[in-house]
């Protein structure tokens, strides 16, 4: 876990050292203690703050962040899509785009039901009018993934926070959706494990048995056969009460017609509020 002093935070931020001070005095940014009594702020701490206040990031290289230097480049220069950056393979300009405006404000799961739906969309309809199209939209998924991964690393749950488990079905290839609900999960506060795509009903029963999960997600992207369907909402159902299990993606609706027991959503959003609400109802007072 990157630990930042008073001075680096400050000069990230462009205030003064003394002022930054002030504000963990007052309890504005929590900050730990070395054995020798200097001050030191987590990184996901300072993001914290940064979302919360509005602060305006002078510096975000001496946050981990050059990524967020070259999207402002980008923008300069009329490049201020995510689409762009993922149709052109922009690992650095992906990146920066989604965490400039994570650090603006914006949740994850706003950013993976909007921008990064509707970039993944657009690049998906490219087969029909290129023949690169299939080719461009496997680059845009991995370079979606890189940059989610990066936004993943600057929130940390604590290590006695609840644990959420997912997957995609079986013969289910698709690696994003699920890889996006884990990240949604733990910027609500969840330790995630997501044991992404292809993923058979006997895996994700010796994954819950393992890891004791408080919420389950299935994330099915690729038609799911009427036997898989039954067998996997007969699986959920089945399921302790002490776990909430949801499913969604575009062909979740064969897995939740399957069993009046299985719970479907159709955004991020929602997901979001189901952790926030897990988190809520498992974290002592």
């Amino acid at each position: 876990m990157r630990l930042l002093s008073p001075r680096e935070l400050a000069h990230a931020l462009g205030v003064s050292e003394s002022s930054l001070k002030r504000w963990v005095d007052a309890g504005k940014i929590v900050a730990t203690r070395t054995d020798g009594g200097h001050r030191r702020i987590a990184l996901h701490e300072a993001v914290r703050f940064i979302r919360a206040t509005g602060a305006p990031v002078a510096h975000p290289e001496l946050l981990d962040m050059p990524e967020v230097v070259v999207a402002q480049e980008r923008a300069l220069a009329g490049h201020d899509r995510l689409l762009h950056h993922l149709r052109h393979g922009d690992v650095v300009g992906a990146r920066g785009w989604l965490l400039s405006r994570y650090l603006a404000g914006a949740s994850v799961e706003e950013l993976c039901d909007g921008p990064v739906a509707d970039a993944m969309h657009a690049l998906g309809e490219l087969w029909q009018h290129d023949e690169a199209g299939i080719f461009i939209e496997h680059r845009a998924t991995d370079v979606c993934l890189q940059a989610l991964a990066q936004l993943r690393n600057t929130f940390s749950p604590p290590s006695t926070a609840s644990l959420a488990l997912g997957a995609t079905p079986e013969d289910d290839p698709y690696l994003l959706p699920s890889f996006m609900a884990a990240t949604v999960v733990a910027a609500a506060g969840l330790r995630a494990v997501n044991l992404g795509p292809d993923t058979p009903v006997n895996a994700l029963q010796a994954a819950v048995e393992h890891h004791q999960p408080r919420l389950v997600w299935i994330s099915a992207s690729a038609p799911v056969p009427p036997a898989r369907a039954r067998a996997l909402a007969h699986w959920i159902a089945g399921l302790p009460a002490t776990i909430t299990a949801v499913v969604g993606g575009r062909e979740s609706a064969a897995i939740a017609e399957a069993h009046a027991a299985v719970r479907r959503l159709a955004t991020m959003t929602e997901l979001a509020e189901i952790a926030r609400t897990v988190v809520a109802t498992t974290t002592p007072p």
